[in-house]
């Protein structure tokens, strides 16, 4: 296994900067997801890591050595593409058997006949049919080793693929978006056989995807990319409940996080449609906010106190375990669309086109600044990562004072 560095990399094409300053650790024996939207910049990342690609300027380290100048088969890497990359003229064994061929065997003895003429090309070929077979028992394609990839299904291919990637015991596995050409139920039951494999023979393993539900069900972290840059890295509860960058943020989760404009005024924070305090901050700077809450942290209600949100509701989503109630917070041209998750029974005594009253869960509150950085008021930690306890007197008023985390599970979070 090997423990990478990526160092200030960048890449562009022609005029088009498509990696802005990529600075990432991947430790030993980890599974890490790089996870960001269509044309974020994540292949090329991989491309370059793998020595597919050249960069402009930085620095790819494994096991603290420059790797820059080296091709890629001296990298020992492996990886997996999304289109699979199979010969189609070879059958599933001589797929596999392909890359031990190509390393340990010298042009001259991977003539046909020299292998009748020669003892040490003899053992060779029955250490590789070994090693076939032991790579296709892991992926469970025993079967399969005498078919060519034309007489297989997707998931038969997929499975070809990572034990093409596998059976030469790599110390870096790279999977270029490996589940995006499976149906929902394969891809459900092949994202746990990855990571078992992956677990298994302990290899540092780096999986790109703009699928959120693989990154956070797959992976040890998530390396977030947005634009060419990496705006957070963490574990999926920790950018989930505490994201420092509102871009990451919003991409995590579904429903995504309801932003909206708010005023941090004399300590009071405010939604900018209506007025309403939702919260105070001791030693908040006056000027606009942005206000995020997850839609599990919205509570609606058909009546509600004088210090709750009136917001029209817009929308019914019945989901079996759970309702998305689409909402507008504020009036007119000013209103701003909103997504609550409750109890279906909840949900049952709304109806489309009624007022209704929303109120934040205590603690629940993300903070950003304009420029979209989770908001730091004392100078050490977030706003939304402050632990106290409840202000009674400021809830009467209608404000709450931020008391942590709430800790909800990511539940339907893809």
């Amino acid at each position: 296994m090997a423990h990478i560095e990526i160092r200030n990399l960048e890449k562009s094409f022609g005029d088009t900067p498509v990696l802005r300053g990529i600075d990432l650790t991947i430790e030993r024996g980890e599974f890490i997801a790089v996870l960001g939207p269509s044309g974020c910049g994540k292949s090329t990342l991989l491309r370059i890591v793998a020595g597919l690609e050249a960069h402009d300027r930085g620095h790819v380290l494994m096991d603290g050595r420059i790797v820059d100048g080296l091709a890629p088969k001296t990298r020992d890497v492996a990886v997996v593409f999304q289109s699979y990359a199979l010969y189609p003229h070879m059958t599933v064994a001589q797929n596999l058997s392909l890359p031990l061929v190509m390393r340990d065997l010298t042009r001259p003895e991977r003539l046909p006949f020299v292998r009748h003429l020669s003892g040490r090309v003899k053992r060779m070929r029955a250490d590789i049919r070994g090693a076939v077979e032991r790579a296709a028992s892991l992926v469970k394609i025993e079967g399969l080793l005498d078919r060519k990839p034309a007489q297989l299904s997707g998931g038969q291919r997929q499975r070809v693929a990572l034990a093409r990637a596998l059976i030469r015991k790599p110390a870096l596995f790279l999977l270029d978006e490996p589940l995006s050409n499976l149906d929902a139920t394969l891809r459900a039951s092949t994202r746990a056989e990855i990571v078992q494999l992956q677990r298994t023979l302990g290899i540092t393993a780096v999986y790109v995807t703009h699928d959120q539900t693989e990154a956070m069900t797959m992976s040890d972290r998530i390396a977030i990319m947005i634009e060419g840059r990496i705006v957070q890295v963490g574990t999926a509860r920790e950018i989930y409940h505490h994201p420092t960058d509102v871009r990451a943020a919003l991409f995590i989760g579904t429903p995504k996080m309801n932003l909206f404009d708010g005023i941090a005024d004399c300590s009071a924070i405010r939604l900018a449609a209506t007025g309403t305090v939702v919260t105070r901050a001791a030693g908040a700077r006056d000027g606009a906010v942005q206000i995020g809450v997850r839609p599990e942290h919205i509570v609606l209600e058909p009546e509600g106190p004088g210090d709750a949100i009136p917001v029209a509701v817009t929308h019914l989503e019945f989901l079996g375990s759970e309702a998305l109630v689409h909402v507008a917070v504020g009036e007119g041209t000013q209103s701003t669309p909103a997504i609550a998750r409750l109890d279906p029974d909840v949900a049952e005594t709304l109806k489309v086109g009624q007022t209704a009253y929303a109120r934040f869960r205590p603690g629940a509150l993300h903070l950003f600044d304009n420029d979209g950085k989770c908001l730091d008021l004392d100078g050490r930690r977030p706003l939304s990562s402050i632990p106290g306890p409840l202000d009674q007197d400021d809830a009467a008023a209608g404000a709450q004072r931020v008391v942590g985390q709430a800790m909800v599970g990511v539940r339907n979070a893809g």
